[in-house]
């Protein structure tokens, strides 16, 4: 499955839900299909996607998303963990596992030799864990994550595709217009 199709199909099913998404192609992706203001892209901070999300979903009742990469994880796995701990029911993490670190220059992960995420996630308490290799699998998953209670982790293995071009938006203004949709009623941006 490609990554931007994926991105499109659950932007589908989300509606003001805050999403957090991976640095690189990730949130170029995401801002390229569905730029808004409850977009949170984390550009260079690679590793702390799922960490920030968590941290979101700890102080809103609303759903959160993490679009997190496989590279990213686990270069931080002590976010799994952490997630496993604090039990978020309002989080779904979806994690795109083209089996890269693509950032770094498409070296092959741990995942490609056999890291498996869903049982790291299973050994870590998350009790909701799915691996997914379709547009299909990946949209019934992902309805039954927004509609019951989480922490979920969603495993969502993908094709290594070329980049889209760099998004232009700036950091403090993504931090800026996404802290502003916490405290007022949420607005699409427009582009």
């Amino acid at each position: 499955m490609r990554r931007l199709d994926a991105t499109k199909l659950l932007l589908e099913h989300i509606d003001q839900q805050p999403i957090v998404s991976n640095l690189g192609p990730t949130t170029d992706e995401l801002w390229h299909v569905g730029d808004r203001n409850r977009n949170f892209y984390t550009y260079g901070g690679m590793g702390l996607c799922s960490s920030i999300a968590l941290g979101i979903a700890l102080s809103t009742n609303k759903k959160v998303i993490s679009l997190d990469g496989d590279g990213s994880l686990l270069m931080n796995m002590g976010a799994i963990a952490t997630i496993g701990r604090e039990q978020p029911a309002n989080l779904i993490v979806v994690v795109w596992d083209n089996e890269r670190w693509s950032q770094t220059g498409h070296q092959p992960s741990h995942t490609a030799m056999g890291t498996d995420l869903e049982k790291v996630a299973q050994s870590c308490s998350i009790p909701r864990t799915a691996t997914v290799t379709t547009e299909e699998e990946l949209e019934t998953v992902f309805k039954d994550a927004l509609t019951s209670e989480g922490p979920w982790f969603i495993v969502a293995k993908t094709e290594d595709v070329e980049p889209l071009p760099v998004s232009p938006i700036e950091p403090e203004m993504n931090l800026y217009r996404f802290r502003q949709t916490f405290t007022g009623p949420p607005t699409s941006s427009a582009r």
